[in-house]
């Protein structure tokens, strides 16, 4: 980093699992970035932050902003039904947020968060980080460059068996599965259709969590350019894979380690064609990487990969999916959703 650039003067606003190891990780991998304070309500975290980080400590978001103006980025990293009070605050103070997954807790709190972006002038930052996964990027770029022919089917799973116990499992929390993993699996599926959505149905479960938000969801959607998409959190012994995308002339696999691209003639049953490529990286997409596209956007306005106009759609094809699943009932509105979008659009700087 130059001299003459002034480093991003940043704060960490939670410090449990995912502040440390995402979060901190990333920050600390770019030059760009100083981390000055750290924010968590447990005494044993904030000691733990100022050991390893060497920074300020503070018990919340409203201690940091009395005790010091200095802050040019927050990360939120709270627990999801308090996302959107701690960015409104952060932003009305005049400090850019970068929000952890889900960003928002339905569309109302994605409204609040962008209307406060627009007081304040300041950023607001969705992490979306399967934008940076290896594994969307690659299937995004063989899909684009017409591998498989016209693409008529889109399915996304994750596939786990295991029991959480901690707030995860309560909606009062922003918890339940589909929340915690939209961003990982509905999101990636609306990038690769690329279209906007025509109507859809949502099934959630709860079968192995205790409390009352959902560890199984499934979702099909329809597209308006013709592709159904299919995304499930599936909790099962045997995985099934990661992607699978269908075309007119062939099939990409993935299984979170190597994507397979079958290429075919329907017309020549012996024309079939395997190429495998490696995943490199971090499949979820890299923290280093992420912060270092943030820098890039707050010191020399390179526009960030997960925009606010995406991350809002995301956001309300999630509502979409509840709503169906609690009416039983396709959701088809959407044009709604868009016009919503356009009219933020005009008023706010979705970017």
């Amino acid at each position: 980093m130059s001299d003459t650039i002034k480093p991003i003067r940043t704060a960490i606003v939670g410090f449990g699992q995912s502040g440390e190891l995402s979060h901190a990780y990333g920050i600390r991998e770019n030059p760009e970035f100083k981390i000055l304070a750290v924010c968590d309500l447990s005494f044993q975290r904030r000691e733990y932050a100022q050991k390893s980080l060497g920074c300020e400590t503070y018990s919340d978001h409203r201690e940091l902003l009395q005790a010091r103006g200095d802050i040019d980025l927050a990360a939120v990293v709270t627990r999801s039904d308090t996302h959107c009070v701690v960015a409104c605050e952060l932003l009305d103070a005049g400090i850019n947020v970068l929000v952890t997954k889900p960003w928002a807790v339905g569309t109302t709190e994605a409204e609040a968060m962008i209307r406060a972006q627009e007081r304040s002038g300041k950023r607001i930052f969705p992490w979306v980080p399967m934008y940076w996964s290896p594994e969307y990027t690659k299937l995004k770029e063989l899909i684009g460059e017409g591998s498989i022919g016209k693409p008529f089917t889109i399915r996304r799973y994750i596939t786990q068996f295991s029991k959480r116990t901690d707030w995860q499992t309560e909606l009062k929390y922003g918890g339940g599965y589909l929340n915690n993993w939209g961003a990982h699996i509905v999101q990636p599926l609306l990038g690769l259709a690329d279209s906007p959505v025509a109507h859809l149905s949502g099934h959630l479960q709860q079968v192995l969590n205790g409390g009352d938000g959902d560890d199984n969801f499934l979702t099909v959607i329809q597209f308006e350019n013709g592709i159904l998409g299919i995304a499930e959190y599936a909790q099962a012994v045997e995985g099934l894979p990661s992607f699978m995308i269908q075309g007119t002339s062939g099939t990409l696999l993935s299984d979170g380690q190597i994507i397979t691209l079958i290429q075919k003639d329907p017309e020549r049953p012996k024309s079939e064609q395997r190429t495998r490529y490696p995943i490199i990286g971090k499949r979820f997409g890299d923290e280093a990487e992420i912060y270092h596209d943030v820098a890039q956007d707050l010191l020399y306005g390179v526009p960030f990969r997960a925009t606010t106009e995406d991350s809002y759609y995301g956001t309300a094809i999630l509502d979409a999916i509840r709503k169906s699943h609690h009416t039983k009932s396709f959701v088809s509105n959407f044009k709604l959703i868009e016009r919503k979008i356009g009219t933020l659009a005009r008023a706010l700087p979705l970017t």
